[in-house]
């Protein structure tokens, strides 16, 4: 049993919205949307990071945290999701995503390794988006003025 709840947030992102869509913010419209850009190829990521993971493990702790394992992926895979959708409207706004083209080159340099390694940059990675993600709810004045489609995909 788990306590992990995976959250399908049903957000349209078909609709266009605003090149500075956080309050008119360039500088939050940049930041968010540079977090963004970043977050599809790391979930898919961290998804292939805990299933080679849990591989490793002897059959009673695979089925011990088989919960826990398919929870994660389907929180990570609902965030790749909106993300991914999130990025196509970036893109039709005229954004080029090189950062994703980087990152699948170092991440397919991990091929090979002790899958010990990926997991520990997984839960490296997860606890700077718990940071994150601390500090959002902590301060929704972040999303000021965003629109609220927007502002709910952030929380």
């Amino acid at each position: 049993m788990t306590d992990l709840v995976v959250r399908r947030l049903l957000i349209d992102l078909n609709e266009p919205f605003a090149h500075h869509w956080a309050g008119g913010d360039a500088f939050r419209s940049a930041l968010f949307n540079a977090l963004s850009m970043s977050f599809p190829v790391g979930e898919q990521f961290f998804i292939d990071s805990v299933r080679a993971g849990v591989k490793t493990l002897p059959p009673e702790p695979q089925q011990r945290f088989a919960d826990e394992v398919r929870g994660f992926i389907g929180q990570e895979a609902t965030h790749r999701r909106i993300h991914a959708l999130f990025n196509g409207q970036l893109e039709q706004q005229g954004y080029v995503n090189e950062w994703q083209h980087r990152a699948a080159r170092r991440i397919a340099r991990l091929k090979g390794f002790d899958p010990r390694h990926p997991v520990a940059i997984t839960a490296a990675i997860e606890h700077f988006t718990a940071i994150l993600a601390e500090w959002m709810l902590r301060h929704p004045e972040a999303m000021d003025g965003a629109e609220p489609r927007l502002s709910t995909m952030w929380a």
